[in-house]
């Protein structure tokens, strides 16, 4: 089996240079969480760090808010403990660097109901459009209750708030996540979401192959995902 630096050497040099020098490590960190392996979000920070050179201390800082977004929003894709878990791994690889302790300033002041209530109803129809009213008819009885959280909480709150990553890596954080938990159906939706917000078909596939080399590296099976051929875009 390959070390776990080969594979971050290999999804580093496969990304698409237009989606930003930080996609291949939010990948990354998101497939290393949802296939089980959050140990290792520790040793993908120390790896980040070691290619910033000397006197970054403020670009060491930037990574790590950017990881502890990543986990923040993927929490409500794949659980609390899986993150728990990548969260002490983090920290214990940051031991030293002297970070500040403090409550981030959108938590200290977060927006006010309204407000998440809209952010997150417009990301969802952003990425579902017209996929989002017939998802949300398949909850029956049960849909005031999911569609209030989803709108309010995991998007609202969550997955639509973008002060840190951008609606793009806010999504790739989201495909990479469902992909690697083999859901076929989200996954594809998620594909077309990406296509939605701008990314070319040919800038998606690098990223599901990106996902891909960290999912086999932890034992994952591929074969039968979703693939960005497999979805058309209105």
């Amino acid at each position: 089996m390959a070390s776990i630096q080969a594979v971050f050497d290999r999804v580093r040099s496969r990304m698409p240079t237009t989606l930003g020098p930080r996609i291949w490590y939010i990948i990354t960190a998101s497939a290393l969480v949802a296939c089980g392996k959050p140990d290792q979000l520790g040793v993908l920070s120390t790896y980040i760090n070691g290619h910033l050179g000397p006197n970054t201390q403020s670009e060491k800082e930037k990574v790590s808010k950017q990881l502890r977004d990543v986990l923040m929003k993927e929490w409500t894709l794949v659980g609390i403990p899986l993150v728990v878990m990548a969260v002490a791994s983090l920290a214990k690889a940051e031991e030293g660097l002297g970070f500040e302790e403090s409550l981030s300033a959108k938590w200290q002041d977060p927006p006010p109901s309204d407000v998440l209530t809209g952010r997150g109803t417009s990301f969802l129809q952003t990425i579902y459009a017209q996929d989002l009213a017939p998802i949300f008819a398949t909850w029956g009885s049960h849909r005031p209750d999911f569609e209030c959280i989803e709108k309010n909480i995991i998007y609202g709150l969550y997955l639509s708030d973008h002060s840190v990553l951008s609606a793009v890596e806010a999504e790739a954080v989201i495909l990479t996540a469902i992909m690697c938990q083999g859901l076929r159906a989200p996954t594809i939706w998620h594909l077309r979401g990406f296509r939605r917000l701008g990314v070319s078909a040919k800038e998606v596939d690098d990223i599901q192959k990106g996902v891909e080399e960290v999912a086999k590296w932890a034992g994952k099976e591929t074969n039968q995902w979703a693939r960005i051929e497999d979805v058309t875009v209105d």
